[in-house]
């Protein structure tokens, strides 16, 4: 094989860069200055060696797919076997080579090879693309599967926190309602405490009175004021009668004595002989006066006991203010005595004369 000349080196170049379409105006006009100037018989030769090189270093197997390699490696070889039969070269010669009636058919030719040989490359390069493309696409996969991953747990993580709010509101509400059911439960305590300390109270009070009539004053003062009562102008005296109803006698029927009033200064004292003598732990004796506004207003006068035979004198302590007095009664109660009596257990009477 014959050394290259440079001038044979740019024109291969040149035709490269001819099928590739990238010559600028000054290489094109280049290309075909060293066209016109070309030896006919060393074009195909050169254009031959520049294949067969491409073959010797190996781009067959790495840069270009070996089939079309193949194709171009032959095509070399059958173009430097036509210029030099005499070397004894095994290359197959096309007979149609043989035949050709000047280098531009040669040229055609390998420009065809060429072209095969840059669509390669390109499709190498294009391939390339696609790797790198489809590469940045999984990439790019599995960017969006971490967003929609971390997406989720977003999701999930304001779930979570609506819920825990949720049940913090819920205890929030359940406090308040057992503040307020704990408040309730202390007022009913103290509502209950007033009661016990109102019972306690009256409780006090009917034993002060209960001690008050088991202790009397003086039957000698007793029967002074109630002398002193007579006296004063407006004071009234009325004697007792059997507390009788149509159906019902009176518990006792040998009751004497009377009482003295005055509407003025709202006292008096009730007088009593033959009064049977009462246990003060099972029943009381009970005072009721009753005035102008009938047997539905009545008014206690006082608990009292019995605790001796004879005259028994008792004052007259009504616990509200009376009008004019119409009848004075008395009955038979339990301990204390009673707000509202049954008359059941009637002693005596003593209604005032119109």
């Amino acid at each position: 094989m014959s050394e290259h000349d440079p001038q044979a080196d740019r024109l291969a170049e040149l035709l490269a860069g001819s099928q590739l379409q990238d010559l600028s105006p000054e290489e094109r006009a280049e290309l075909d200055q060293l066209l016109q100037s070309a030896d006919s018989q060393d074009l195909p030769n050169t254009i031959g060696e520049l294949l067969v090189m491409l073959d010797e270093h190996g781009t067959t197997t790495d840069e270009i797919p070996a089939h079309f390699a193949a194709r171009i490696s032959a095509g070399g070889r059958a173009a430097i076997a036509t210029q030099h039969p005499d070397q004894g070269t095994s290359y197959p010669i096309n007979p149609a080579s043989s035949h050709s009636s000047s280098w531009i058919g040669w040229i055609a030719g390998i420009a065809a090879i060429l072209a095969i040989g840059t669509g390669i490359f390109a499709y190498s390069t294009l391939q390339s693309g696609w790797d790198a493309q489809r590469e940045y696409e999984l990439q790019l996969e599995a960017l969006q599967a971490k967003i929609d991953q971390n997406e989720s747990l977003l999701s999930k993580s304001r779930l979570a926190a609506e819920e825990t709010q949720r049940q913090l509101n819920l205890l929030d509400q359940q406090l308040h309602d057992a503040e307020i059911q704990i408040a309730q439960s202390e007022q009913e305590k103290l509502g209950l405490a007033q009661q016990l300390a109102d019972a306690t109270t009256d409780l006090r009070d009917a034993q002060l009175k209960i001690a008050k009539y088991e202790t009397p004053v003086d039957p000698a003062v007793l029967a002074e004021r109630r002398q002193q009562l007579l006296e004063v102008p407006d004071s009234i005296q009325i004697a007792w009668q059997p507390f009788n109803l149509p159906d019902s006698p009176a518990e006792q029927l040998g009751v004497r004595g009377d009482v003295v009033w005055s509407d003025e200064l709202q006292e008096g004292y009730i007088r009593f002989v033959g009064l049977e003598p009462n246990d003060p732990n099972i029943e009381q004796y009970q005072v009721w006066v009753i005035d102008e506004r009938g047997l539905e207003q009545k008014v206690s006068g006082g608990v009292f006991n019995a605790s001796a035979e004879g005259e028994i004198i008792v004052p007259i302590e009504p616990g509200i203010d009376v009008g004019r007095v119409a009848l004075f009664a008395v009955t038979v109660e339990n301990p204390g005595g009673t707000w509202v009596p049954d008359l059941s257990r009637r002693v005596v009477i003593a209604p005032r004369e119109s």
